[in-house]
């Protein structure tokens, strides 16, 4: 089989490029199947508005999920749950696109980490037994939309249905392989009644405006400030019309994007600017300043205005008559939440004799509680690239599932073959209540 996923150049590409690409030759996914895959987009375009909203009505039944969209008070968080949709249609738009580079499975992996206790924010952690309903609920839809359009073609309704169930098994199993060492358990609570007609709308109104026509509106100048009170590398956040709007006098230039992080609303304007990326200071995502795209996901930006300088005075572009009631309400600055960087663990989440995994420049790496110590080795046996994290722990020896190589993790050194080559170590510092792990220097 010649699979899709070839890395570009020849070599192995990313990590999370090459899990990919190993589950797609696994499972079986052609170049047909991607071919396929391209062609039907249009159906599932067409269909993805009903699609995303019957997925949120649904989620918005179970209490477990329906928290991840409810305020303090119990009332549903609409400009989030629009946000949310946002991403939904824009993560499925992307693969239908029929592209699976390194990039997209990075994008998928990141999706994957965002919902586990790993993710820039614990208080959205989604157990996995959602993720796995998500995507069966999403395989189910798009088998109807494809068996309704592809009636008068037999032949390729048969294709299109397999292709589609293959990559959506590749996609499973990344997201997945996210929560190996995480389980939360259920509580059975009773469901809770959904308006399904609110849900269409708002879907459909995330759908337009991820991928809707661009419909020229009226622009007007708003004064933001003299040119000469602005000094390169300053900012200056303005309000207009209830939309909180950043400015930046960045390289010469000047830029202006919405103060609202496409995650969760942290204002983002008013983050750190290290060269042209801006890191919101709620969860640490993080965009170009000079387009708005997001780092992780290209096709995802902050809304961006036109700046004119004239006369000595700064104006914005913003769209003329934009009622206020349109726009989520700007959020007031607040400290940085508690979060952990992929580098980062809990040690309370870690009992003795137990390891979890975390990533370290985008390598895995594997935390061990060895008597109450904690250990930080590669989480890739060097012998055939088994994954240790799938391993057992026994005593201070970690066992590789695949040819039951042994290492020590206190040291990385091989006890038992077939490995040759030790596994590279790091240094676990615990600091105020979260462990972190580094790279050793020499």
């Amino acid at each position: 089989m010649v699979t899709p996923l070839r890395q570009a150049g020849g070599g192995e590409g990313s990590g999370a490029g090459r899990y990919f690409r190993y589950m797609a030759e696994f499972i079986g996914l052609t170049e047909a199947d991607v071919d396929v895959i391209r062609r039907t987009r249009p159906i599932l375009e067409k269909h993805l508005p009903d699609v995303v909203a019957r997925f949120y009505a649904h989620l918005l039944r179970y209490p477990p999920t329906r928290r991840v969209f409810s305020r303090a008070d119990g009332s549903i968080d609409h400009d989030y749950l629009e946000l949310r949709m946002r991403h939904q249609h824009n993560f499925w738009l992307r693969t239908a696109e029929g592209v699976y580079d390194d990039d997209y499975a990075e994008y998928v992996a990141y999706v994957s980490r965002a919902h586990t206790s790993r993710g820039a924010d614990p208080d959205i952690y989604i157990p996995e037994r959602y993720v796995i309903g998500m995507v069966g609920f999403v395989q189910h839809a798009f088998t109807q939309a494809l068996t309704q359009e592809l009636a008068h073609d037999e032949e390729l309704e048969d294709a299109a249905v397999s292709a589609w169930n293959k990559l959506l098994m590749v996609i499973l199993e990344v997201l997945a392989s996210a929560y190996r060492h995480e389980h939360a358990a259920e509580a059975y609570e009773a469901f809770q009644p959904v308006d399904e007609a609110a849900m269409s709308a708002l879907a459909q109104r995330a759908f337009d405006r991820e991928q809707g026509p661009v419909v020229p509106v009226p622009l007007r100048e708003v004064r933001v400030t003299a040119a000469n009170e602005l000094p390169d590398g300053e900012r200056k956040i303005v309000e207009v019309d209830g939309v909180s709007i950043g400015v930046f006098h960045h390289r010469g230039e000047w830029h202006a994007v919405r103060n609202y992080c496409l995650h969760r609303g942290g204002p983002v304007a008013t983050g750190t600017l290290d060269g042209d990326v801006l890191t919101c200071p709620w969860h640490g995502f993080q965009y170009d300043v000079t387009t708005g795209r997001s780092l992780v996901d290209p096709l995802a930006e902050l809304d961006v205005y036109g700046v004119i300088e004239r006369d000595g005075e700064i104006y914005v572009q913003v769209p003329d008559q934009v009622p206020a009631a349109a726009a989520p309400p700007a959020p007031a600055p607040a400290a940085p939440a508690s979060f952990l960087g992929e580098n980062e663990f809990r040690p309370a989440e870690v009992a003795p004799g137990s390891f979890k995994l975390v990533e370290l420049d985008g390598e895995g790496v594997l935390v061990y509680n060895v008597g109450g110590v904690f250990h930080a080795t590669q989480a890739e046996c060097p012998h055939a690239y088994g994954p240790l994290e799938e391993g057992t722990l026994d005593g201070h020896l970690i066992v590789c599932p695949l040819h039951d190589s042994r290492f020590d993790v206190t040291s990385g050194q091989v006890v038992a073959g077939p490995a040759r080559d030790p596994l590279r170590t790091f240094r676990v510092v615990i600091d105020a209540g979260v462990g972190r792990v580094e790279a050793i220097t020499l």
